[in-house]
């Protein structure tokens, strides 16, 4: 059966099937679909049944490659939403695998059965279903290996070029070595160890393009996070001075107006007066609550957020010294006090039964100001890396808060510590005066 020419038919289509289904599968790790599932699947028969068809006739290896790398790459194009440059980046990643394990693999089987000519790997043999088993299947396992590997995002010109370089190098040396290798130069069992080897140094390679690419595009990632942690404390910072601004006005008036009603009060006694006066000065004071931090912006961010803290039901306590505080930059006392306080309103207002609270306590001990905050909570928390990971549907803009609190202790050489229960969730860290 192993010599039957319609048994290696077989065994063709189902390895190309494998091939094209890995492209699929490293597509839709990397990228959004543009086209259903039904036109995805139906499309990968046109470069599988291609395959066949060159098989059938015979035609050059190189004509084929060629002709099937640009089938795959107008596959591509159609069926996902990528740029060309990201489209040409992750079908040469794809190729470069690809192409990587067959030669891997053709050395492994060689070395393995001490063939002394591993052209007999060509001829329909235990030696090539050998091969073919082994290659795809390391194939299908480089899927999980790459799942690590984040290129969703847009790389600039540059950082593709950068990465193109390589991956092109690497191919035109899998290409040399199949050429002269295996089909113009008489094997041996030395050069059968050779090829191993340098097989092996390619998997490498490829191993180190990879961790490259992940760190030109962590790398970018951070700036554009960074950025975006800059932005949100700008507007913060403005809109708390802003806010400072305006309850300065306020102040001012209530100041004002307190006078003004004594002045009526003296003028005009009557105890219809007198009573209405008095429900205007409850009034006032009523609606008035007063932080004494030690610090302006601070009394105003707590004075916002215990107004949502009103509305919302939750029960809240702000015990906090900021007077002897002045080596923290304003800039980031908005970005953690104003970070912490909204992390947990948040997870607050996801409670619909039971207790709902807030509890921030701050006091500078020596040189360090120590912080303890705690909220209660419902929703499960999920952690990616250091952070922690947003339940949100826009995953971009949110999820910046925790690490913006981070950078913000990092910068006085403090620490975090989170600790998590079913029902509360705390954080507690400290600051250094340097």
């Amino acid at each position: 059966m192993i010599e039957n020419e319609i048994f290696w038919y077989i065994v063709n289509f189902m390895a190309t099937t494998i091939e094209e289904l890995v492209l699929v599968k490293i597509f839709d790790i990397y990228s959004k679909r543009k086209q259903n599932t039904s036109i995805v699947y139906s499309l990968i028969f046109i470069p599988i049944i291609m395959v066949q068809i060159f098989d059938f006739y015979g035609l050059d290896s190189n004509i084929k490659m060629a002709i099937i790398l640009l089938i795959d790459f107008i596959y591509c194009m159609y069926c996902y939403e990528n740029k060309v440059l990201k489209t040409i980046l992750l079908s040469g990643l794809y190729w470069m695998i690809s192409m990587g394990m067959d030669l891997l693999a053709f050395s492994v089987v060689n070395v393995l059965n001490s063939n002394s000519n591993a052209t007999i790997m060509m001829n329909f043999n235990f030696y090539r279903l050998e091969l073919i088993g082994f290659s795809k299947f390391m194939l299908v396992m480089s899927v999980v290996a790459l799942k690590k590997l984040n290129i969703k995002s847009e790389l600039s010109i540059k950082q593709y070029l950068s990465v193109f370089v390589p991956i092109t190098a690497n191919i035109i040396f899998i290409i040399v070595m199949w050429s002269f290798v295996y089909k113009y130069i008489p094997n041996n069992t030395h050069i059968n160890y050779i090829v191993l080897v340098l097989s092996g140094l390619l998997i490498f390679s490829n191993i180190s393009i990879i961790t490259i690419i992940n760190s030109i595009v962590r790398d970018k990632q951070l700036k554009i996070e960074n950025q975006k942690i800059k932005e949100k404390i700008d507007i913060q910072y403005n809109y708390y001075l802003s806010l400072k601004k305006e309850q300065e006005k306020i102040d001012k008036f209530r100041h004002d107006m307190k006078n003004h009603l004594i002045c009526i009060k003296n003028l005009a006694k009557t105890e219809e007066s007198e009573k209405y006066i008095e429900k205007i000065n409850f009034e006032i004071n009523q609606n008035t609550v007063d932080f004494n931090t030690g610090s302006p912006i601070l009394d105003i961010i707590f004075y916002e957020k215990s107004l949502i803290c009103i509305d919302k039901k939750i029960e809240y306590q702000f015990d906090v010294d900021y007077s002897k505080c002045e080596f923290i930059d304003v800039i980031d006392t908005c970005s953690i006090f104003s970070n912490l306080l909204d992390n947990a309103i948040e997870a607050c207002d996801k409670i619909t039964q039971g207790k709902r609270f807030i509890s921030i306590k701050g006091n500078k001990i020596n040189n360090f100001f120590v912080i303890k905050c705690e909220n209660s909570k419902i929703n499960d928390i999920l952690y990616e890396g250091k952070n922690i990971a947003t339940d949100k549907e826009n995953k971009d803009l949110h999820g910046i808060g925790l690490k913006s609190i981070r950078d913000s202790f990092e910068k006085y050489d403090g620490v975090i510590n989170i600790e998590i229960s079913d029902e509360k969730f705390t954080l507690s860290g400290f600051l250094i005066e340097n």
